[in-house]
């Protein structure tokens, strides 16, 4: 059952504590195309548009070890890949004003229900085409656009949380804004001349990019139930509006 607004009020440091890392984590990770389009082109996805002898060498993350691995590479595996992400980062952008008109009428819990489960299922899309790249790589195509459709869905909900903040909405918004922009280089690390996220260092130490991505939707479940718990059915009104205290 969904919470009420003076117990969602009551509980608004934990929604918006949790909100800024959901977003760092979930809202635009598709910004940082380069070290998932790596995992992508590792993992095969596309790799039969290539022929034997446009094969590519690349060293590891971790060079120290000594080892190299060896993947097919071409310009037909690129394009295909850059137009999954030029499709997801549309969606990305281009469903403001659709999502602006359905939280009006709806409120932001349902439409943060809906982009959280979008991203999850991206997330366990992309896990399962990894198994057999070769016949399921066209599904990298919806994973995107359902990554990009759900990132915008919890970037642009939590962007209500600030009204129950009165003075400190400018600061709450800022956060809110902050770690949608910087979900892209979450966790940097640099290493050489390299800037390397905190999936590319996991994925480089050895985890497999499957349970790298069950991880993200099970994260994504987080975010679902987090929202089910504690984000009320009605929008958040301004303190001009209603004073939660007294309702």
């Amino acid at each position: 059952m969904a919470p009420s607004l003076l117990q969602a009020y009551r509980r608004r440091w934990w929604m918006a504590v949790t909100a800024v890392i959901e977003n760092l984590l979930c809202s635009a990770v598709l910004l940082g195309w380069g070290s998932l389009l790596i995992m992508l082109k590792r993992q095969g996805f596309y790799s039969h548009l290539c022929s034997v002898n446009e094969s590519v060498v690349v060293s590891l993350g971790n060079s120290s070890s000594g080892e190299v691995e060896e993947w097919l590479s071409c310009v037909d595996q690129e394009e295909m890949l850059n137009l999954g992400f030029t499709i997801g980062s549309f969606l990305l952008s281009a469903t403001t004003l659709p999502l602006g008109i359905l939280m009006d009428k709806f409120g932001p819990r349902p439409i943060r229900l809906v982009g959280s489960s979008c991203f999850g299922l991206s997330c366990v899309m992309m896990a399962a085409s990894a198994y057999n790249p070769h016949l399921l790589s066209a599904l990298i195509f919806l994973a995107l656009s359902l990554n990009g459709f759900g990132g915008i869905c919890l970037t642009f909900t939590s962007l209500t949380l600030p009204n129950m903040f009165g003075a400190l909405s400018s600061t709450i918004m800022s956060l809110m804004i902050g770690s949608y922009a910087s979900s892209a280089v979450t966790f940097p690390w640099s290493q050489g001349t390299f800037q390397r996220t905190f999936f590319m260092l996991i994925y480089d130490a050895g985890v497999s990019f499957q349970v790298i991505m069950w991880a993200w939707a099970g994260l994504a479940g987080f975010v679902f139930f987090n929202c089910f718990l504690n984000w009320p059915t009605e929008g958040f009104p301004t303190p001009d509006e209603v004073d939660y205290r007294l309702v």
